[in-house]
């Protein structure tokens, strides 16, 4: 059998070497976006119509989602067809993980209060709102590489 030796001042050398490159590698963070995305089933309750569902989708977005400074991008879509046809995806984009906290806690309800400042309508069309979507969804959160994004 062969031993390999070596001084105590190279090893250390190399160790040093090899951890300065591992912190510079951890320390680069890459450049992503948060997506929060929420899938759901349409229900439209008696006596309404996938349109008046939009209509409501509409007035929360220009209302309470296009006014948000944490919000980057929002997206709304629809099965084009299919079994899945009446499911939504709705995704909403921010910047920095905690802006999703921050919009969640702080953000929507002062958002919200803005756009109906009345307590009885707010509660009135959020439930209404709720109403066109089953309760059981599922959400999820992604990074997006904004490196390869066009």
């Amino acid at each position: 059998m062969r031993t390999i030796t070596t001084s105590l001042p190279v090893i250390a050398l190399a160790l040093a070497l090899a951890g300065a490159s591992l912190r510079a590698t951890a320390q680069d963070k890459p450049d992503v976006n948060f997506i929060s995305q929420t899938t759901a089933k349409i229900v439209l309750p008696d006596g309404t119509t996938e349109a008046d569902m939009w209509k409501a989708q509409q007035e929360y977005y220009d209302k309470v989602l296009a006014k948000s400074t944490l919000l980057k991008h929002y997206s709304i879509y629809r099965h084009a067809y299919g079994s899945m046809g009446a499911s939504i995806v709705i995704t909403l984009e921010f910047g920095a993980w905690d802006d999703i906290d921050k919009f969640n806690e702080v953000e929507r309800e002062a958002l919200e209060k803005a756009a109906w400042p009345d307590e009885a309508a707010r509660k009135a069309f959020l439930k209404n709102l709720a109403a066109f979507e089953d309760p059981y969804h599922r959400d999820e959160i992604y990074t997006i590489r904004n490196t390869m994004r066009r």
